[in-house]
């Protein structure tokens, strides 16, 4: 099972991409997993491309049950590596995202992109995967662990329009 995932986002390309790259809206994202924002980085602009380079500190208790086997310790680093490019002239975005466990040989991979439809509405399309390395179970952990990510990708894109909608 691949990692697909739509949703209608009520605000532009722009200022969602221009939340995406504050650390105001990673912290909030942070906490609403129950994980700690320990690293922020921006390269480049959002007006242009750039990358954001995040490190969260996780509860393995977070973790589904099938991965928690091979995780050792109480927290996880998890490294979220989101590269966009520059605007078309539409105004839509793409990025690429990389996720990778601190040793763990679990990553993902996912494009996004934010169609830009209006000030008003974007619609946002995320296509991705999970590849695991972990002989016998590999297999049982991608499967525990793509519905996971398809809920990150539902619960970011619901807190990005509440975080634009609580800024001045």
């Amino acid at each position: 099972m691949a990692i697909e995932a739509e949703k209608i986002i009520p605000h532009s390309a722009s200022e969602i991409v221009g939340a995406y790259a504050s650390r105001g809206f990673q912290e909030h994202l942070s906490k609403k997993f129950g994980s700690e924002l320990t690293s922020f980085d921006v390269q480049g602009s959002p007006e242009s491309g750039f990358t954001v380079i995040t490190q969260q500190a996780m509860s393995t208790d977070k973790l589904p049950e099938i991965a928690k086997k091979v995780v050792r310790g109480g927290t996880v680093k998890v490294t979220v590596t989101d590269t966009w490019g520059a605007p078309d002239e539409s105004g839509s975005r793409r990025a690429d995202t990389t996720v990778e466990i601190a040793g763990v040989p679990v990553t993902g991979n996912a494009s996004q992109t934010l169609h830009a439809r209006g000030d008003q509405e974007t619609k946002s399309v995320v296509r991705g995967d999970v590849t695991v390395k972990i002989p016998l179970i590999g297999g049982k952990v991608k499967s525990a662990a793509e519905p996971y990510v398809g809920r990150f990708v539902e619960i970011q894109a619901k807190e990005v329009a509440k975080y634009i909608e609580s800024q001045p």
